[in-house]
């Protein structure tokens, strides 16, 4: 008889995920729903997780609940009790925990050590290590509740986002403005490590925080809220960046002489920062790393489900893979039906009156390698949606990475994003290391190799200003993504494409209808949703910009 858990979570970027027999059914995030960025709700989801196994509440063994901030308390069930559900089939994980079980169930390692980094998680937890094996996941360092959050890296790291304009949840832009700073202009240490915890220099969370320290340091930070405009903005960014990679680094290094692991998994918000990721590959070569694909919150629904399983069964789950495809596949009638009652115009902006059209195609794979050769910038809605904030070749817009200038129109034109944003670059993993020089598969673009010089013009509007890009090697137990990749190679010579999330100032698309509503009011040329091919009859005229928009 199956044994079912639905891991849901309180906080933001929730959603719900639901396990069978330890093996994952299905997962997402509420923002796909609910078309609300980093949604804090889980209804709507968990209703999808049930419709698409087939099952209703009454068949779920175990609910397992997180939350971000201060613990649940004891009998919390999230108000099922109203709905009929026992309370003696909801129970309740610790934040860092669900992170750690999540990262190593889906690493397919048989032990490691864990280290869990986030802005916070409860009581004021930001940094946490574990020993995993298929018997249990212990944690090895000491929680201080005492400590204020803003002593941890993830909240230091946020609060220089806030500082330099951006919110919350966007530290990726810190991230990517970090590359045209010079960070050894400031020279005041930001953390120090001490008895193995990580202490920040901050005072107070937010720019508040980051002036304070500034002020006291003699450091010239400039204004706050400068969004990467001047070039101290950008010397700021490298600043948090540098200091985040060292402290990362201590951690790190404390951790692994402790245990004596050989493989490493790494979660929590902090672990989407792809280029202190690939600085660790670096500089612990001896190390088998991994980082899960939905790192950050958006993988606490799996994380609880996983640890339900083990909390109800005894068994540690193994759930490796090599795509991050969660969500439900739509087919051929959920399609047509999303064709047939969206209108077949609709304005954008004031400049366009769209007209669209569509046809079914035996090979769309070939087909989307011909237009993408042929430079049109395309919509690719494949199979189940993947968890987490990277789109894998499931849910993305698809460019030719050969031409620089992709990367201003696709930024500026597409997806209105700041001009200092790069892209990834979708590799055929066989061919991979003819841009990295090295072998490792890469899979979920959580890591950011420097491409060797040799290889750049293949890629160049895939390529950061400081020569890495965030590579995805893309495996062939991918199918459908993996043969446009070859189809476009055979076409080209180039084993790679540019790839972002198929979202414009949205959560990324989940269903048919909303890809066609995105596509219908962006500047994208095609579409291809499964088998079928949806064009405009007017394609809008192309303003490519200057390189990088600087």
């Amino acid at each position: 008889m199956s044994y079912i858990v639905a891991g849901l979570a309180i906080g933001h970027d929730c959603g719900c995920a639901l396990i069978r027999d330890g093996r994952p059914v299905v997962a997402i995030s509420e923002e796909r729903l609910d078309r609300h960025r980093h949604s804090g709700l889980w209804t709507s989801s968990l209703i999808y997780c049930l419709q698409y196994a087939g099952i209703q509440l009454q068949d779920v063994d175990l609910f397992v609940f997180s939350s971000g901030g201060p613990d649940l308390p004891a009998g919390y069930d999230g108000g099922l009790s109203s709905l009929g559900v026992d309370k003696s089939r909801v129970v309740t994980v610790d934040h860092h925990l669900s992170h750690a079980f999540g990262a190593f169930c889906l690493s397919g390692f048989e032990d490691a050590a864990v280290l869990v980094l986030d802005a916070v998680g409860n009581s004021e937890d930001t940094e946490s290590a574990y020993v995993a094996s298929r018997h249990g996941i212990d944690r090895i360092s000491d929680r201080d509740p005492a400590r204020p959050r803003y002593k941890g890296i993830g909240s230091t790291y946020e609060a220089f986002t806030n500082f330099l304009g951006f919110n919350d949840e966007e530290s990726g832009k810190t991230m990517a403005l970090a590359a045209y700073g010079e960070p050894k202009r400031f020279d005041a240490p930001l953390f120090d490590f001490v008895g193995g915890r990580i202490m920040g220099q901050l005072n107070q969370t937010h720019h508040w925080g980051v002036l304070e320290f500034a002020r006291e340091n003699g450091l010239a930070f400039g204004e706050p809220f400068d969004a990467g405009q001047s070039q101290g903005s950008r010397d700021v960014a490298a600043y948090v960046q540098q200091e985040t990679e060292r402290a990362l680094l201590e951690l790190i290094g404390d951790l692994l002489r402790r245990t004596g692991a050989r493989r490493l998994c790494i979660s929590g918000g902090v672990a989407l920062n792809c280029v202190a990721n690939e600085r660790i590959r670096r500089e612990y070569p001896q190390v088998n790393l991994f980082v899960p694909p939905p790192a950050s919150d958006t993988g606490q629904p799996l994380g609880n489900a996983l640890y339900g399983h083990w909390y109800g069964s005894g068994e540690m789950p193994a759930a490796h893979r090599v795509s991050s495809s969660f969500g439900q596949e739509y087919g051929e009638q959920s399609i047509r039906r999303a064709l047939a009652k969206f209108p077949d115009t609709l304005t954008y902006g004031r400049l366009y009156r769209y007209q669209f059209e569509y046809f079914t195609e035996s090979d769309p794979a070939r087909t989307a390698a011909q237009l993408l050769a042929d430079g049109a910038v395309i919509g690719w809605f494949q199979g189940g949606s993947e968890l987490g904030p990277r789109a894998l070749g499931h849910r993305s817009i698809l460019a030719d990475p050969r031409d620089v200038r992709m990367r201003t129109y696709v930024n500026s034109a597409i997806k209105h994003r700041e001009w200092f944003r790069p892209f990834a670059p979708s590799i055929l993993a066989e061919e991979s290391h003819r841009y990295t020089g090295d072998d490792v598969n890469r899979l979920f673009m959580l890591e950011s190799p420097t491409i060797l010089e040799s290889a750049r013009a293949d890629i160049a509007s895939a390529i950061h200003v400081d020569g890495t890009a965030r590579v995805q090697c893309v495996m062939p137990e991918q199918q459908r993504f993996h043969r446009l990749i070859s189809e476009f190679a055979k076409m080209t010579g180039v084993p790679a494409l540019l790839n972002t999330s198929f979202n414009v100032r949205e959560p990324i698309v989940e269903t048919p209808g909303q890809a066609l509503g995105t596509f219908l009011s962006s500047g994208l040329d095609y579409m291809v949703m499964e088998n079928f091919v949806v064009s405009k009859k007017e394609r809008p005229m192309r303003n490519w910009g200057s390189v990088d928009g600087a």
